[in-house]
């Protein structure tokens, strides 16, 4: 994204908004131009498209200030600083906005140092929402004198420089690092006269209060008005240097993207745009979400159902296992291992007599549940014969009878072994094979 695009704001809605396209490639300028009001901003929005924008804000609008502190600023004192200058501020601090460009270290003062940015947090919200309208998305915002040149580090002791620029119906003034305001054209002349008063002796009312540098180096970078430029040749003290000519809105937005920070901070720091390819595929993946969610709920719904049949038939082996061995406690979990046991007391041990031993058992479970009078005592099964032998109880020998009948109904051989009748039961023994 090499085309930018700078345009300048301000509390005034009166004021014009001058505004520039320009390539960081080439440094040349593609279009540039002046909307009279900030009720034009939308004339903007399609040179806005696919560019970089970023927002100057009049410096009157804005107090740039630099805290003074003895010990490290760390995160938890940079969140204290605006109740710190809650002192020296005119307004309630929780109706401004703070933000922290860098700090650092004074070897002189031996202190540390923080700059900060105030400005009403309503203006800054009224410039954001007359963006938003204009449908023109920012990537940063900053004080415009801070994107004047700064050429305060030439200074010596005793002397001051000084950065002007004429733009926007007014004059940019630079003094330093963290100081510079933006005066109208009739107040240029008033801070000429304070910056050197023609009388310096120390009985001079207003020579107390000047600022009276041994030697004053004032580059300007846009032709001065010829009177104040005439007074200032004529001082000994100044020593104009011309700039090389440039577009105020080019040499303003080359030194913008020299700057890592921005206005945007805290509550007011953009949120991350959607990229275009996302907001193409947002719909198909919001479909997608939506039949991955139904496809689980009926995965879900198919597991609970199988899970379901798996405890109706578990219900049914274990009544099948109760009927069959009605003296003992059933134990589901474990039914298999039961059943093994089960064979392995009736002579084998072979998956294959459990195979067996289990066809005569769900063969013969209808008939158990039948009978509920007849009990099964035991069960003995010869694999190599292929015979199951169990040994059961009846309240009467017709009982008795009646269960060896409803087995051989069922196909199978069987033969009776002796029967006794002891009291009010009748116990005998069967021999069941599969018929030839």
């Amino acid at each position: 994204m090499s085309e930018k695009l700078i345009l300048r704001l301000s509390s005034q809605n009166s004021s014009s908004i001058p505004w520039l396209v320009w390539s960081q490639a080439t440094k040349e300028v593609i279009v540039s131009g002046e909307l009279e009001h900030q009720d034009n901003l939308s004339v903007l929005t399609d040179y806005a498209k696919g560019r970089h924008v970023t927002v100057l804000v009049d410096s009157a609008d804005v107090r740039l200030h630099r805290h003074i502190m003895p010990s490290k600023p760390t995160r938890q004192l940079l969140k204290a600083l605006p109740f710190m200058l809650e002192d020296e501020l005119a307004e309630d601090i929780e109706k401004l906005h703070f933000a922290i460009e860098q700090t650092g270290y004074d070897k002189e003062l031996e202190k540390y140092w923080v700059n900060i940015t105030i400005v009403k947090r309503t203006l800054l919200q009224n410039w954001l929402d007359r963006l938003a309208q204009a449908n023109i998305q920012i990537k940063s915002m900053l004080p415009d004198v801070l994107t004047l040149p700064d050429v305060s580090a030439e200074s010596g002791q005793n002397s001051k420089t000084i950065s002007i620029l004429g733009y926007a119906n007014g004059w940019l003034i630079r003094e330093g690092a963290w100081s510079g305001w933006f005066l109208t054209d009739s107040w240029l002349p008033l801070y000429f006269q304070k910056l050197l008063p023609q009388n310096n002796k120390a009985d001079d009312d207003s020579a107390e209060t000047a600022i009276t540098p041994d030697q004053i180096q004032l580059n300007y970078f846009s032709p001065l008005p010829a009177e104040l430029t005439a007074n200032l040749i004529e001082s000994e003290r100044v020593n104009l240097i011309a700039a090389e000519p440039e577009l105020p809105m080019l040499l303003l937005a080359q030194q913008a993207d020299k700057l890592k920070w921005s206005l945007l901070q805290g509550d007011f720091a953009p949120k991350k745009a959607i990229s275009k390819n996302w907001a193409l595929w947002r719909p198909a993946a919001a479909l997608l979400l939506i039949t991955l969610s139904i496809q689980f709920v009926m995965t879900i719904a198919k597991w609970q159902s199988a899970s379901s049949q798996l405890e109706v038939a578990k219900a049914e082996l274990g009544n099948m296992y109760q009927a069959a061995f009605p003296k003992e406690k059933l134990r589901i979990n474990i039914l298999r291992t039961q059943l093994k046991r089960k064979v392995a007391a009736v002579g084998g041990t072979d998956n294959r007599e459990l195979g067996g031993f289990t066809a005569f058992m769900a063969k013969l479970t209808p008939t158990f549940k039948k009978r509920p009078n007849v009990n099964v005592d035991s069960i003995r099964y010869d694999e190599k014969r292929g015979e199951l032998r169990l040994n059961a109880s009846a309240p009467s020998f017709q009982q008795f009878e009646q269960f060896k009948n409803d087995i051989e109904k069922l196909g199978l051989q069987v033969k009776q072994g002796a029967v006794n009748n002891e009291g009010n039961k009748v116990e005998g023994s069967l021999s069941i094979q599969e018929a030839e």
